[in-house]
């Protein structure tokens, strides 16, 4: 088994530099025969995987080419690393927002710590939406109403609640207990037979989710979208300057 450490310090960003970098490791893991399961952790304790970085969205080159580079490098990456033949399990100890929740959404089991750690996709309190997936694994996961009002709302829930949705398979203690269980179940898939867990994955993930390839295109796309709306632009000003956004302010009339 292998043991993946995300540590991009202060928050664990999604860079495009940690994009670029998964996207590797996911080859490296899939081309090595002495690993037969990927358990994903944090080095940081409070959070997860915080997402994209919101303050550097104020640079950002908004036009639709840029920004369907950038959407299209989160997309590939993450069906990478659905795709990675071993079985994957991540440990949520901390926050799992926005890029961060879609990551974990990519994993083919999730554990997450109770107490301050939430999970959810807070996208469309900033005027724009998931854009790493979200709208399409989300719904395949937890079925459509939960994703729906979880999504719309840009909610952020706890480990019982998640784990009630059935967002993740089980809510830990602790921050410990979450990897002891991470672990267990990495270690446990890593014992069964290579061929049968790597033929179970290749028909859940070319079966079940047989439409996603085309769903992430639609994503593509409205993503594109939102972010070049004015929703979008005041959401980020006002998330950088610690207001409250005034959305119907830049809606058309």
């Amino acid at each position: 088994m292998a043991e993946v450490v995300i540590d991009n310090p202060p928050a664990n960003a999604l860079t495009n530099e940690l994009y670029e970098r998964l996207g590797e490791l996911t080859d490296e893991l899939d081309g090595d025969p002495s690993v037969r399961a990927v358990l994903f952790v944090s080095a940081h304790p409070t959070i997860f995987v915080a997402g994209a970085d919101i303050g550097a969205m104020a640079n950002y080159d908004f036009s639709p080419e840029a920004i369907e580079r950038k959407v299209t490098l989160v997309h590939d990456t993450f069906l990478r690393l659905q795709r990675l033949s071993k079985p994957t399990v991540v440990a949520i100890e901390g926050h799992a927002l926005g890029g961060g929740c879609e990551f974990a959404l990519t994993m083919d089991a999730r554990f997450m710590a109770r107490g301050r750690a939430r999970i959810g996709l807070p996208e469309a309190k900033l005027g724009i939406i998931p854009g790493g997936g979200g709208t399409q694994r989300l719904p395949r996961l937890v079925g459509r109403a939960q994703a729906t009002q979880l999504m719309m709302l840009g909610g952020r829930i706890d480990a019982d609640e998640a784990q009630r949705i059935g967002l993740v398979n089980a809510a830990c203690d602790d921050g410990p207990a979450t990897r002891a269980a991470a672990d267990d179940l990495a270690q446990r898939w890593a014992e069964m037979p290579r061929s049968s867990v790597r033929l179970i994955k290749a028909c859940l993930n070319d079966g079940y989710d047989g439409d996603l390839v085309r769903g992430l295109e639609v994503e593509r796309a409205a993503a594109v979208q939102a972010l070049m709306a004015p929703e979008a632009k005041e959401g980020i000003a006002a998330f950088l300057q610690k207001r409250p956004a005034q959305f119907h302010a830049v809606e058309p009339g």
